[in-house]
């Protein structure tokens, strides 16, 4: 039986320690509801990392990253002391601050003798961690630590990143504290202050600041920002191409005809960038925070009238004039889809073989050709 413990289901402040980094780069930033595969694979190396057991893990790569922040984890501990200490999993840790607050998780807490203590946090994706003397999250829960145990007059904090193959140790005193509880008072007062202005339409542009975290914010395809800064690199390619109107939502033909002439010059552009950056990629360089991804070799029929021959052959469906229509409508999409759509009419527990064998059969009869393998960034 496993007794891992439920993350998931622990609530966040709005403006939690993990999201200051991108709330003082512009105080409009607001995270993106919901999970993802990354998020979900982190919880549960957390998780197993809690209670010691990567029983519940998935796959070799998330048990070789638990291993190794285990490895790297009491190394690091091995070396700072020979003494005993008292270690605590999951802190939850309040962050008093000057006319505001927050609060977060720290993954672990150790105190050592009298005064001491290590702060760690676990990270599992392949993001460039800032160091901690620089990172906001490790100064929140910094922060937290002081005045939780008045008798802390050092915190040493420790990212562990298996990743990059890093472990990022900085040292905080407790003398530091009055500037810390400044500076994080500053970013959140100021967070509370812009990011209420979404719920009217949009906070004006002097409250917002584009930059290299704005694809994490769940307003990035409406922020005023953006707008305004796809207007700055129009205009620097195609001189009077600057709108004089509302470029947020605009009305009159003159603005949306000079707009529709910046789109055309940011999308060209845009494409450039992002073709370099995937080859780039491909040849093996190495981004900060993003990660190149395959999306595939899509397949498609170059002789319909067999395809539609092939169907009607592996779905043995009764009323096979629906089949063609539906066949018909799909034809230019990847044959993937049309492969679910013919396995759908099969029992239930038969579609995915019946999708499978109806690409068998495509690709034994030579009606199939295989577009070059796309990818993406992450």
């Amino acid at each position: 039986m496993n007794n891992q413990p439920d993350h998931a289901s622990r609530g966040h402040h709005p403006h939690s320690p993990s999201t200051l980094k991108y709330k003082h780069a512009c105080a409009g930033y607001t995270s993106r509801d919901g999970s993802s595969a990354a998020a979900e694979k982190g919880t549960r190396i957390h998780e197993a990392l809690e209670v010691r057991d990567p029983s519940a893990l998935h796959d070799e790569e998330e048990v070789s990253i638990y291993e190794e922040i285990v490895k790297e984890e009491e190394a690091f501990i091995d070396s700072f002391t020979k003494d005993s200490y008292t270690e605590h999993n999951e802190v939850m840790l309040d962050v008093e601050l000057d006319g505001t607050s927050t609060y977060g998780t720290c993954d672990r807490l150790i105190l050592v003798g009298e005064d001491q203590a290590i702060l760690a946090d676990y990270k599992t994706g392949i993001s460039v961690i800032d160091e901690p003397r620089e990172n906001w999250q490790a100064k929140a829960y910094t922060v937290g630590a002081f005045q939780r145990y008045p008798h802390l007059e050092t915190i040493h904090f420790v990212f562990y990143v298996p990743v990059r193959n890093q472990t990022l140790t900085g040292e905080f005193k407790r003398e530091e504290l009055p500037r810390l509880i400044e500076e994080l008072s500053n970013v959140i007062k100021r967070a509370e202050e812009v990011t209420p202005k979404w719920k009217d339409g949009a906070p004006p542009l002097s409250d917002l600041n584009p930059n290299v975290n704005c694809r994490f914010c769940t307003y990035e395809d409406r922020c005023p920002a953006l707008g305004g800064l796809a207007i700055e690199v129009a205009s620097r390619v195609a001189a009077g191409s600057i709108p004089d109107g509302d470029i947020e939502n605009p009305e009159d033909p003159e603005t949306m005809e000079k707009l529709w002439s910046v789109a055309k010059i940011v999308s060209n552009w845009a494409l450039r960038i992002k073709s370099k950056a995937i080859a780039m990629a491909k040849d093996g360089v190495e981004y900060p925070s993003l990660r190149l991804r395959s999306m595939g070799s899509p397949r498609k029929c170059n002789d319909n009238v067999k395809l539609l021959e092939i169907a009607a052959q592996i779905s043995d469906v009764e009323n096979e004039e629906e089949l063609r229509r539906e066949i018909i409508e799909m034809a230019n999409l990847p044959l993937r889809k049309v492969a679910d759509m013919v396995g759908s009419y099969a029992e239930e527990g038969e579609k995915g073989q019946k999708a499978n064998d109806f690409l068998d059969a495509a690709e034994k009869a030579d009606i199939v050709s295989t577009s070059e393998e796309r990818f993406t960034l992450s």
